[in-house]
């Protein structure tokens, strides 16, 4: 495919199976999931108590996951408002891929006593499917999108829907790529493209948030690094490919993308825009995340 637009490039996405591979791949390089949960057990139990929520004894706090996937990062957020903010929680969790949703349900089967008084509502929806089906009453004291909000559509509607759902006093939490690190950069160097347009970074939801007159009241950086050595080898490996594919979230990259935007890619990704120099020439990513908190008042 040598002769390839750029336009005729798949979107990542778009290949669900093999975007759980390029994903499980770039989490054990970079350690994403675990540099978030540490940001969570480290804020979390402030966040919650600073929580202007009135509930009744007899009330449930309540609490929607939107992408929760396999619930690593979203049982410990759902543990710590169970602890912090009210002992009685039902959290609605929303994650279309049934693999993922899987391993969160098998998860909280093995550390059941972690999820005590909290009421699981297992929804293999996406985030499109349970707008359509919401009702106009139901309101979340709490709403998490834990690097899911690339995948819910149109940004504007999608955040319109989110502040609208969340109740008087409530909390949504976002993390999101940095526009300040490296692949938030490489994503806006991209921004061209048909493919990168479905990307973002916290520059873009900024906005968006202004425009729809949503106040961000705070923002954090999670500091993420990532050895992406392999996607500079001259003879790819399989893991150089589908590092590669993840960081464009394109598909086959390499192989298809068109010499002269692939070199370019390459060019910008291994910049000082983008990385540093490691031990023994490695080339470390910055990719870190932004958790973005917006309050309902």
């Amino acid at each position: 495919m040598a002769g390839a637009s750029i336009e005729s490039l798949r979107h990542l996405s778009d290949d669900a199976d093999y975007y759980v591979t390029a994903l499980d791949l770039y989490n054990r390089e970079s350690r994403r999931v675990q540099r978030i949960c540490e940001w969570v057990d480290g804020n979390l139990h402030a966040m919650a108590t600073s929580m202007d929520v009135t509930l009744q004894k007899e009330d449930s706090f309540s609490v929607l996951s939107v992408g929760a996937g396999d619930g690593i990062v979203d049982h410990r957020i759902l543990g710590h408002l169970r602890d912090s903010a009210h002992p009685q929680l039902r959290a609605v969790i929303l994650e279309p891929d049934s693999h993922m949703m899987q391993q969160y349900q098998d998860l909280v089967s093995k550390e059941s006593t972690k999820l005590q008084g909290v009421d699981l509502d297992w929804r293999q929806q996406t985030f499109q499917e349970f707008q359509a089906t919401a009702k106009e009453d139901d309101k979340f004291h709490f709403i998490s999108c834990i690097n899911s909000l690339y995948y819910c559509g149109d940004l504007e509607k999608s955040l319109k829907f989110l502040y609208e759902k969340l109740d008087s006093g409530g909390l949504l939490l976002i993390t999101i790529l940095s526009a300040e690190g490296g692949l938030g950069k490489l994503w806006q160097h991209l921004s061209n493209t048909s493919i990168s347009q479905r990307q973002f970074t916290s520059c873009y939801l900024q906005e968006t948030c202004k425009k729809q007159n949503i106040p961000i009241a705070e923002m954090q950086k999670i500091s993420i690094q990532c050895d992406i050595s392999p996607c500079f080898d001259h003879q790819l490996s399989q893991d150089g490919n589908t590092l590669l594919d993840f960081l464009t979230h394109t598909v086959n990259f390499a192989q298809n993308a068109p010499a002269e935007y692939r070199d370019d890619v390459l060019r910008f990704l291994g910049s000082p825009e983008c990385s540093v120099r490691g031990s023994g020439g490695k080339v470390i990513l910055d990719a870190s995340n932004v958790a973005v908190l917006i309050r309902k008042q």
